[in-house]
């Protein structure tokens, strides 16, 4: 800021701003809390930083953090409102998303809270206590709640500290709307005022980080980015879809006005907002029961928890005002025309910030209007109004004019065209299996993940006859809806941070590279917040060790510094995962030891083998392996490693051997070719395993056909007759080439069934990619199954196993001959097993389980074929 400026600003710095703060803040502070009327300078004003980030989020706030704590002296975080925190504040959605597996993960993670998102609930969970009694007073299906301004308060004590210190400045109230490069380097950012559209801020910093809703910065730099749906062609994801047709570049997965509403004795329905249109709601198909919202997002509880002196609290947050962005209304459509010709049809990353506000006006509406219908018409339609919505008022919190939130929900924004796009088949868990690690386990994690493919409808139907102008709800389109299925245990890699091809940048929030499909899996409060924990370590090491950022994934010394800096408790801090043990706690000793090994390659480690186990005892080969793994990208051999045949613990093992190699240098990664470090023919960019010349890093750990759950392939050649049967329920669509039995008594014209019936025998898992494999009929004690077949000799194929659960001592028989004798099968593994047999009464006979048995007997699918003389 030049001389003129400070003098205008310096009668207001020493009212408004403590001694305490260093210089730049108290600049900072003072230009942003001027008041009506006061003179503006005409001048720009200049900041330097050697971060900046942009964007308040969750992803924006744990970047600053991140990087104060690893030692960066100048931080400047520019937002375009005053609170900070994101989805947990300033969007509120405060009935917090958490990473989650599939069904058998209720109220659980499937590796638990860790990193700078653990600080944060921790200290949501601790004011909740202090305020409510209760760490988690909504007593609802998301493990933790609060109110939106308690989130924000968390928030502002998370990074004041860094404020106090000086390494941080937080600018409210400005939008990016410049970006100047030099070459392929994005140098700075102008920003204008929110609260003086006139004046104008520059930041220039070596590194910035873009957290905020929209991608701002990566559109104003040049940056190549995406938006839309993908199509298959492009990724070659199983869910994408084929063809344009019906998937328009606008389709996006939607953004949502959620609403905080507060209990009270009085009976007053907010008043309808302009456009209200009830047949908006009454053709949607949500909500059935407009009591389940209670369940669904309470964030208060009082009837369930009666000691707390507070009436209910629930937040609105649900499909009935999800607000589609692939076709806007009418009256939306010709605001945004006024301002541009076409503007109506841009994707809304593309849009200004204007345009866009005027779709969250409506989205606004339209979420007001569902209030309002549900304190009037489903009001009156209820027999019981005890808990009528109609007893509830908008909370005051934001301190808006119309009560409503700051931000919409946002759920996808662009996507950065990175250094590697991360696709739905890297996501995947091994051999299909949810409940696995991931088909590929990054060389250059910085995060963890896991959730469903789960898009909100994107689709926005107009209920009378297509009538743009009419009322609508939303639908889905085919492969972009909610789950399942859902992606293994996975990683986030470095990688997917950094732009194609300009440098001074860094994607963060859900500015990521990732495909649409993947976006829609990577959105949650503790993604984002490890997601931009990770972008604050990556420019933390890429300043102080004078690199750029893309030179870090190729380079084994400066991804350990990053993984340090993240696995941490340097301040008290809590370290970060970066290996989604599903047992390994933060505050375990030795989660530093562990995750650090086995990020790097250190720990033998079996892709359906999810947890650690770090109090059971070392073996000694275990021990070799972990010793050989680790070696083998060191230059040195440590003097002390750690004797093979101490008894000890997994993690006091790890702990040992990680002290004993920590400082040893590393080997280089090799590269054969330029842009092929592997020379598999695979570009770098397109490499999810860069290093490594295969399909998955678990080619150690490739199922063997007979464990794999899957058929065997028919030659066309085969001189058999075979039928192919599925054991499943009858919710279960039909599979090609097989026959679906349901678990129905043996019929002559069907030919084929169960002595009893066990149509309550089924279960569907939505784990493994197969029906034929995720699905099965299962038994208790001793069932018994026939097939109607001409005399003669069979080949009979049996498939057993649980694509979620361990099963333990499973028994089958094909015509008294036994195929399985107390089988066991871990989560995600099957058996299958051939037997010869000849049948001379007509029925092929096949018993499961046993009449002695406690345990389950799980029969997934069986083959037939007749053997034909030849």
């Amino acid at each position: 800021m030049n001389t003129r400026t400070r003098s205008a600003f310096a009668s207001l710095s020493n009212a408004i701003v403590t001694a305490v703060l260093p210089a730049a803040a108290r600049i900072v502070t003072v230009l942003l809390t001027l008041t009506a009327g006061t003179a503006l300078p005409t001048d720009d004003l200049c900041l330097q930083a050697d971060i900046l980030i942009v964007g308040g989020t969750e992803s924006g706030c744990a970047a600053a953090v991140q990087a104060a704590r690893m030692g960066i002296e100048r931080i400047v975080l520019v937002n375009d409102i005053d609170w900070l925190g994101g989805q947990f504040s300033a969007e509120a959605l405060t009935a917090i998303d958490e990473n989650r597996g599939p069904a058998g993960y209720d109220h659980t993670v499937p590796f638990p809270r860790n990193g700078l998102f653990r600080e944060i609930v921790d200290r949501i969970e601790r004011l909740n206590l202090r305020k409510y009694g209760r760490a988690r007073p909504g007593n609802t299906r998301v493990i933790t709640t609060c109110r939106p301004s308690d989130a924000e308060c968390v928030f502002r004590d998370l990074v004041q500290p860094y404020v106090d210190t000086g390494q941080l400045t937080i600018v409210p109230h400005h939008v990016p709307v410049a970006a100047r490069t030099e070459g392929t380097h994005l140098r700075s950012v102008t920003f204008a005022s929110a609260q003086a559209p006139q004046q104008r801020l520059t930041v220039t910093a070596d590194l910035t980080i873009d957290a905020s809703d929209w991608g701002d910065v990566i559109r104003l730099s040049g940056a190549e980015y995406e938006f839309g749906p993908d199509l298959k062609a492009k990724y070659g994801e199983p869910l994408a879809p084929e063809h344009r047709d019906g998937y328009p570049r606008t389709d996006m997965n939607p953004i949502t006005f959620c609403m905080v509403i507060e209990e009270t004795d009085r009976w007053q329905p907010i008043p309808p907002p302009p456009g209200y249109d009830p047949r908006c709601y009454r053709t949607h198909p949500w909500p059935k029961d407009p009591l389940a919202l209670y369940a669904s997002r309470r964030l208060i509880d009082h009837y369930g928890f009666p000691d707390i002196d507070h009436p209910d609290v629930i937040l609105l947050c649900f499909p009935a005002i999800d607000y589609p962005l692939d076709v806007l209304p009418q009256h939306v459509v010709e605001s945004l025309e006024a301002t541009e010709p076409g503007a109506s049809r841009k994707n809304i990353v593309q849009m200004t910030p204007a345009q866009r506000q005027i779709i969250f006006d409506d989205a606004r509406r339209y979420s007001l209007g569902f209030l309002h219908y549900l304190q009037t018409e489903v009001h009156d339609a209820m027999p019981d109004k005890t808990h009528s919505f109609r007893r509830f008022v908008l909370s005051e919190e934001f301190g808006t004019r119309d009560r409503m939130p700051f931000k919409p929900y946002v759920r996808e924004s662009l996507r950065l065209q990175a250094q590697y796009m991360l696709k739905q088949q890297d996501t995947t868990g091994y051999g299909g299996n949810a409940r696995s690690f991931a088909q590929i386990m990054f060389h250059d994690a910085v995060a963890c993940w896991q959730f469903e493919y789960d898009f909100h409808p994107t689709k926005r139907v107009f209920s009378d006859n297509g009538d743009p102008a009419g009322p609508w709800h939303c639908g889905f389109r085919k492969g972009r809806t909610w789950g399942p299925p859902y992606s293994g245990r996975c990683q986030f890699p470095l990688r997917s941070l950094i732009p194609r091809t300009l440098d001074g940048l860094l994607g963060c929030q859900k500015n990521l590279g990732f495909s649409s499909i993947v976006s829609s899996a990577v959105r949650l409060h503790d993604q984002s917040v490890a997601i931009g924990a990770a972008a604050g370590a990556v420019a933390a090491v890429s300043l102080q060790r004078d690199v750029l950022p893309r030179d870090i994934w190729a380079d084994r010394t400066l991804l350990n510094a990053v993984w340090e800096g993240l696995c941490s408790r340097v301040g008290g801090s809590v370290p970060q995962t970066l290996w989604p043990f599903a047992d390994l706690d933060p505050d375990h000793p030795a989660f530093e030891a562990v995750n650090l090994l086995a990020v790097r390659g250190g720990l033998p480690v079996h892709p359906g083998r999810v947890n650690f186990r770090p109090d059971e005892p070392a073996t000694t080969d275990w021990k070799k392996e972990a010793i050989r793994r680790t070696l083998s990208v060191k230059q040195a051999d440590p003097v002390n490693l750690p004797d093979l045949h101490r008894n000890e613990t997994r993690g006091v093992f790890a702990q040992r051997l990680w002290q004993a190699v920590r400082d040893l240098p590393d080997h280089p990664f090799p590269r054969m070719q330029p842009d092929d470090a592997d020379a598999d023919g695979i570009c770098d960019r397109d490499d999810p395993l860069p290093f490594l010349a295969d399909d998955s890093g678990w080619a150690d750990f490739s199922p063997a056909a007979e464990t794999d759950g899957h058929p065997d392939p028919l030659m066309p050649q085969d001189r058999k007759e075979v039928r192919q049967f599925s054991f499943c329920g009858s919710d279960v669509p039909p599979e090609p080439g097989f026959v679906a039995d349901h678990g129905h008594v043996f019929d002559e014209e069907r030919g084929f069934g169960w002595q009893r019936d066990l149509t309550a025998h089924a279960r569907w898992r939505h784990q493994a990619d197969g029906i034929h494999r995720d699905t099965f009929l299962f038994t208790r004690s001793h069932d018994i199954w026939n097939l109607r077949v001409a005399p003669g000799h069979y080949t009979v194929s049996v498939c057993i196993g649980d694509s979620a659960f361990d099963q333990n001592g499973q028994n089958v028989t094909v015509e008294g001959k036994n195929v399985f004798q107390n089988i066991d099968t871990a989560a995600g593994e099957w058996a299958e097993s051939t037997v010869a047999v000849q049948v001379s009464d007509g029925l092929l006979t096949v018993e499961i389980g046993r009449t002695d048995s406690t345990s389950n007997t799980c029969l997934n699918w069986l083959r037939v074929a007749r053997q034909m003389p030849r």
